[in-house]
């Protein structure tokens, strides 16, 4: 996978939890150790639209997406 389908997968996968949507990739590695995309992005809360900061993991191979975390700034 390419870093553009990295990101679309990304923001479909955040877009569908209903609470938040995607605001903004902060940055984008490959770790080639685990050979996992790790993507950070901030995301807007649909109630009281708050800008939070998270993480998620995407694996290379699989496509299969773990670790969504909010982070603090």
């Amino acid at each position: 996978m390419n870093k553009d389908e990295i990101i679309k997968k990304a923001t479909e996968y955040v877009n569908l939890f209903g609470y938040i949507q995607w605001n903004e990739l902060k940055t984008i590695n490959f770790d080639n150790d685990s050979s996992t995309w790790i993507v950070s992005f901030s995301a807007k809360q649909n109630d009281t639209s708050d800008i939070f900061s998270y993480t998620l993991e995407i694996d290379e191979v699989s496509g299969d997406i773990s670790n969504m975390q909010m982070i603090d700034d």
